[in-house]
């Protein structure tokens, strides 16, 4: 009982309760009390609730005891004519020392009205507050994915929220592509990759209109869209806000949060509203960055990496913990000679097909292009009996066949320290290679010119 009017001392509302029976006064809380003028529950305790409350000397007219029960609150106004105040009213019968007492709970409309304008004011500043502190880390950083990911941390700590996530659409698929989770809650970002559009077609009618899809509890969804249901449930989802970003009518991506705090759910969307625009805008930055990105690394014939890329990942301080490395010099034979001969098109129609080929032979380990006739390959942390295997194919596809020629050097270590070594020596090889093939064709022209003179 005293936890109860503990409680009850904590509204801004009048509470009081009284005995039905002789209107005997047993509880006024202290909002109450300020409002009849007194200071001390003492005070008035076992007075009659029309004296205290209403200043009669008989129950009030419009008194509901008559029309109380335990099973719901009867809601009624009353306007206060001494006080000149309204008051919305609910009253209800509750348990108290053992009898059933009358409890009635007043609240001032027009008190309430600005209680409500204060807090929306409040509530407010708040979400602006949030939305700068996002907005603050989405230029924390030069590197967009570093800004992406500061801003989804404040977003989440922000909300309370378990986990905030951005997806990316394409096509009929989707991708996770950012995700901050808070403090013992799993990632899931590396299950969430080439997810089915169609897993997200409940959302659709939504984010063809621009309008968040709100959750406020799983097990709402669970006979209507179940397999929905289950995808939420197994990364422990309960409730969630998610946001469409959209370009040009079309739906590019979404972000959202997973079991945001208690509260009120529509409220928090109103912030993720005022963030679309924001994340949309560095998603375009990140965008153009890959694109630069990729045309400054990209030799723009072949597609293969190019003498930037090469530079960069050759001086990378990560090579000193590679456990071994490979790398192959691959020069072009005759490409002077075809682009004399036959044109420049065919001469670049030859190192397209000999990049092809080295792709094919080398799998996934990267091909930079660094000159006219030149590749690399570098193969880190690569067996030795995977490097032969890899030379062995090369030099077969590169020996003529295919109508293609090339020159292939290696080298290898299993012992990293000096990757330039390692570089010098395939580039060596591949020179002594390549004297090889000339020395041969010398041979064979030769030997073409001598059979012609002895038949002439």
């Amino acid at each position: 009982m005293e936890r109860i009017i503990r409680e009850f001392d904590g509204f801004r509302e009048i509470v009081y309760v009284a005995d039905p029976e002789n209107y005997n006064l047993m509880f006024l809380n202290k909002a109450g009390l300020q409002t009849v003028g007194y200071s001390e529950l003492e005070q008035v305790k076992g007075k009659k609730c029309y004296e205290v409350l209403h200043g009669l000397d008989h129950p009030c007219q419009f008194c509901t005891n008559g029309q109380l029960c335990r099973e719901q609150y009867l809601e009624w106004k009353h306007e206060d004519h001494i006080g000149g105040k309204t008051y919305q009213i609910k009253d209800k019968l509750i348990s108290w020392e053992g009898r059933d007492v009358r409890m009635e709970i007043a609240e001032d409309v027009a008190e309430a009205a600005v209680y409500d304008m204060e807090a929306q004011k409040q509530s407010r500043l708040n979400n602006e507050r949030i939305v700068l502190e996002c907005v603050k880390m989405m230029y924390s950083s030069l590197e967009t994915d570093i800004a992406l990911n500061n801003a989804l941390q404040v977003l989440g700590t922000s909300l309370g929220s378990e986990r905030t996530y951005i997806f990316h659409v394409f096509g009929k698929y989707m991708d996770n592509t950012y995700e901050w989770c808070a403090e013992g809650v799993s990632q899931e970002i590396d299950t969430l990759q080439n997810v089915p559009i169609t897993t997200i077609d409940r959302w659709m009618p939504f984010f063809t209109k621009n309008e968040c899809v709100i959750m406020e509890d799983l097990e709402e969804i669970r006979d209507y869209a179940p397999d929905e249901y289950e995808i939420l449930k197994r990364q422990k989802v309960h409730s969630l806000i998610t946001v469409p970003m959209m370009d040009k009518g079309k739906l590019v991506g979404y972000f959202g949060v997973d079991n945001p705090r208690t509260g009120n759910l529509n409220e928090m969307s109103n912030i993720l509203k005022m963030l679309a625009y924001f994340f949309q805008s560095l998603l375009e930055r990140k965008k153009r960055e890959d694109y630069l990105r990729k045309i400054g690394f990209t030799d723009a014939m072949t597609g293969a990496l190019n003498r930037n890329a090469y530079i960069r990942d050759t001086m990378s301080e990560d090579n000193g913990e590679l456990s071994s490395i490979g790398c192959f010099f691959i020069d072009i034979n005759g490409l002077k000679r075809s682009n004399d001969i036959f044109g420049h098109e065919t001469g670049d129609e030859l190192i397209r097909r000999i990049y092809q080929i080295v792709c094919s032979g080398v799998k996934d380990y990267p091909v930079y292009r660094l000159g006219g006739d030149e590749f690399v390959v570098l193969c880190q942390n690569i067996t030795k009996e995977e490097f032969a295997s890899i030379e062995s194919v090369l030099r077969r596809e590169l020996s003529g066949r295919h109508g293609c020629s090339a020159a292939v050097g290696g080298g290898y270590s299993e012992s990293p320290n000096d990757l330039g070594a390692i570089i010098e020596k395939a580039d060596q090889r591949m020179y002594q290679d390549k004297k090889q093939y000339y020395r041969n064709i010398n041979i064979r022209f030769s030997s073409e010119y001598l059979n012609s003179e002895v038949k002439a």
